[in-house]
């Protein structure tokens, strides 16, 4: 592979299953969790994908994008379309050493890889759902603390506040989540209260922005 000619600094993805070789049934979960990938290449916007979504071992994917918010919109996506399971990511920001292969996010190397590396590296020492790598010391350690509050409230959601978390992200309403599933509108709001979800909302998406408005060094883009 020839090296990359310019400078463009990438965000890549690594996740995979936290204990999957504890799972009852692991072959079927890795199925789920392959297609629950691939389906991001679709549901994503096409223009942040720089290298797709690709399943490199049966419980681990890859992915190398152009937009840290949306790297956080996927981790996102990832962990409430697998709940209950723990699943655990990498983000690392960086430049690619060498020839981008946009078909597939394997054979490729460079520093954004290596911080994401490391960075699920940590995340699997510290037992965390998120760590991030390559934007600046001190804004990483702050990201990483935010990501581990929402953490926190995340693995307390049962199963029926993680559905209906899901649902309103897709739906766009309580009115439409409680259509859906036909319950109450007022069972969906107390749902959704109790799992403290529209404040995990706001704290993803204000971590995505705060990641994609700010550069290696903690410049402001």
């Amino acid at each position: 592979m020839t090296e990359n000619p310019d400078d463009t600094e990438y965000v890549a993805v690594i996740g995979d299953i936290r204990g999957s070789r504890e799972l009852t049934d692991r072959s079927e979960a890795q199925q789920e969790f392959k297609q629950v990938v691939n389906s991001l290449n679709d549901d994503l916007p096409e223009e942040a994908i720089a290298s797709q979504f690709t399943v490199t071992t049966g419980d681990e994917f890859q992915v190398l994008l152009t937009d840290a918010a949306v790297a956080v919109d996927a981790v996102v996506s990832v962990s409430d379309r697998f709940h209950p399971a723990k699943l655990r990511f990498g983000i690392g920001l960086g430049e690619l050493d060498t020839e981008l292969n946009p078909e597939q996010a394997i054979g490729m190397d460079g520093p954004c890889f290596h911080r994401a590396r490391a960075a699920i590296n940590d995340a699997e020492s510290e037992e965390a759902w998120v760590r991030v790598g390559g934007w600046s010391g001190a804004r990483d350690s702050h990201v990483n603390a935010m990501f581990d509050v929402v953490q926190c409230l995340r693995e307390d959601w049962t199963d029926r506040q993680a559905q209906f978390a899901r649902a309103l992200a897709e739906e766009g309403t309580q009115k439409g989540v409680a259509e859906r599933y036909d319950v109450a509108k007022s069972t969906v709001s107390e749902s959704l209260s109790a799992g403290h979800v529209h404040e995990v909302r706001t704290a993803e998406a204000s971590l995505g922005e705060l990641l994609q408005t700010t550069r290696s060094g903690g410049e402001s883009a």
